[in-house]
């Protein structure tokens, strides 16, 4: 009775202004001064104890995960209908046998962001992951649009993989993969219906509302399970393989055979989105420390290499033209003829989905939490149960994921998918460059910020500029009037500016390893071969964006707009009250925010204060 008394508790908060965050009066009281608080607010900078205190009043989330936990949280997420599905469509697609690369490059780009993952999960144990690593270092307004697109990949990425259970369903019971769903016309358009999709994800949704441990240790048993599996495909899979299958390593079609394994990389990332699902939660480890930067490099390690050898696997047992996109383990094992192992395929693959799609809302779920406690959506959004879990947030977030999965196929999903959260992890590199460069409120003379940002802008600039030289299409292939494809006229002299950008790019961390000295070193894990990492994955990143659709980057931009625009009609005025509430209450303190923005120091007194940065540090804890 206790759960459902808090529930009806809950329910009579939402007809206050409480569970929006503000009321009529203090809306307008911000509006009259809109122009200074939107300068302010879009520059500001969090700090760890500010999120702290946040997740104070907002209610903590019970600590339950140790290293096990936390690695099962990571594969969990990432094994899910991807492996099955991903690799076939990639190879089909883009790539044949060198299908493989494509999975090399995509975990590697994972790799490096899970170094700058592990530093921020560490230093900032706190729900929330992405959206508080970039709002402590480039400010509150970069780190909700750059968040929000994440948790609309989130989104599409978790009705994506629940759409996969229904085909292998279906060949579990010895059906066609088509059995359960049907098409249903109507305005004109035909909608692939999924009723499968629909209730098992909003089933999930309700065991994860229950309670986080439950939840992780239902998700623990049945990852633990899939994993043998896939060993199983794996061992069976050379065994029963035939290398002439492997020939030729790329199609002859392709006329650039490597930007089409970069093409089919962008694809192969989808099958990682999640490892950043591990970080977001960190609020709810038993020592952070120690679990975090273990649970992320071990997920993304177990997972990289299943990818790869699955992808070999593939590629070995089915010729290109034969590999079904639907079902391509369980067609292949078809095609070998063992029949029979195509049961094991489909349980594996089952068995996937439901840790993908239970995971795939838990961790959206703890990033829409942390966003409502910053103030970016109403609070009543960030509400923490009876069971110590968010049961508002993870129900939004399933709701979502059934509407979309009920009407949407997967592969019209994984196309929309890999832009938000390349671009989550090219902003995470930056912002723990930024914040190890600069500590907000700390004095700097004028020569200090124009070399910090000469370096930075300069790795950004010079990845973009090799990321033109390379997908430019002047400068790679030329069409004539009969539509035969042929090398650009300047495509001899594309290399000479491919090794220019290379090397102006491995130069810029080399230089800012030796001119630009860190202002801040966290106390526990640290990023490996700093600055090279990060620089790494920033170039990394940029190069696999460079990769994606004209629409990716439309459907991109139009939400861009949108979450923008809900920024400076809602986030804008509801963060600022919340904080001049916090200030209100506690009078003696001075507004412990600053601003990413602020101009540098020109006073020479003010450079010399010893122990000004201590000072300024003690005047921002709250």
């Amino acid at each position: 009775m206790g759960f459902f008394s808090s529930l009806a508790d809950d329910g009579k908060a939402l007809l206050t202004s409480t569970a929006w965050g503000f009321s009529p009066n203090e809306y307008f009281e911000v509006l009259r001064k809109f122009p200074h608080v939107l300068r302010h607010r879009v520059c500001k900078i969090k700090t760890k104890e500010e999120m702290e205190v946040d997740a104070e009043e907002k209610g903590p989330l019970k600590k339950t995960l140790g290293p096990v936990g936390l690695t099962a949280v990571g594969v969990g997420l990432m094994l899910g209908a991807g492996i099955f599905l991903t690799p076939g469509q990639v190879s089909i697609k883009y790539t044949g046998p060198a299908v493989c690369i494509s999975y090399v490059i995509a975990a590697i780009s994972a790799y490096l962001s899970c170094f700058c993952y592990s530093e921020f999960a560490v230093d900032m144990p706190l729900a929330g992951a992405a959206y508080n690593y970039i709002a402590g270092s480039l400010g509150e307004f970069m780190a909700w649009v750059v968040v929000s697109n994440l948790l609309f990949e989130y989104i599409l990425a978790d009705a994506a993989v629940i759409r996969g259970f229904a085909p292998y369903f279906a060949i579990l019971l010895d059906k066609p993969s088509g059995f359960f769903v049907y098409d249903w016309t109507f305005g004109g358009t035909t909608y692939t219906i999924d009723w499968w999709a629909f209730g098992l994800t909003l089933a999930m949704t309700a065991v994860l509302a229950l309670g986080a441990k439950e939840s992780t240790t239902a998700n623990t048993i049945i990852t633990i399970t899939h994993v043998v599996i896939m060993v199983f495909i794996i061992i069976a899979g050379f065994i029963k393989g035939d290398s002439a299958n492997f020939k030729p390593f790329f199609p002859n079609e392709q006329p650039d055979q490597w930007k089409q394994v970069f093409n089919g990389a962008c694809i192969a990332f989808f099958s990682f989105i999640g490892f950043d699902g591990v970080a977001t939660a960190a609020e709810e480890v038993v020592d952070p420390a120690k679990s975090m930067p273990i649970g992320i490099i071990s997920a993304i390690t177990v997972v990289s290499i299943i990818y790869i050898l699955m992808s070999v696997v593939l590629s070995l047992m089915v010729p290109r033209n034969k590999i079904d996109p639907d079902a391509a383990f369980a067609a292949a094992f078809e095609y070998v003829g063992l029949s029979w192992a195509k049961y094991i395929v489909a349980l594996g693959a089952i068995l996937g989905i439901l840790t993908g799609i239970l995971m795939g809302i838990y961790a959206p779920a703890r990033i829409l939490t942390s966003c409502c406690r910053e103030g970016m959506l109403p609070p009543v959004m960030s509400w923490v149960g009876p069971r110590q879990t968010p049961w508002v947030a993870t129900w939004i977030i399933g709701i979502c994921v059934a509407i979309i999965a009920l009407f949407t196929d997967f592969a019209h999903l994984t196309d929309m998918v890999s832009i938000g959260t390349l671009v989550v992890f090219w902003f995470v590199a930056v912002a723990l460059i930024w914040r190890r460069m600069h500590v907000p409120g700390a004095p700097k003379t004028p020569l200090r910020w124009a070399n910090e940002l000469l370096h930075v802008f300069g790795m950004i600039g010079f990845s973009l500029g090799f990321v033109l030289v390379w997908t430019l299409p002047t400068y790679n292939t030329v069409e004539d009037d009969d539509g035969v494809v042929s090398v650009g006229e300047w495509k001899d002299q594309q290399y000479k500016w491919l090794i220019a950008m290379a090397v102006l790019c491995a130069a810029t961390p080399l230089s800012m390893y030796f001119f630009c000295k860190p202002a801040y070193v966290p106390a526990g894990y640290k990023v490996p071969f700093y600055p090279f990492i990060p620089c790494a994955s920033i170039f990394v990143n940029i190069f696999l964006l460079g990769q994606l659709s004209v629409e990716s980057y439309e459907r991109f931009g139009w939400w861009t707009l949108g979450v923008s625009l809900l920024y400076v009609l809602y986030g804008v005025f509801a963060a600022q009250i919340k904080d001049d509430k916090r200030l209100s209450s506690t009078p003696d303190l001075a507004d412990p925010s600053h601003d990413v923005c602020e101009k540098p120091s020109e006073n020479k007194a003010d450079l010399d204060v010893p122990g000004a940065l201590e000072l300024e540090l003690a005047a921002t804890k709250v």
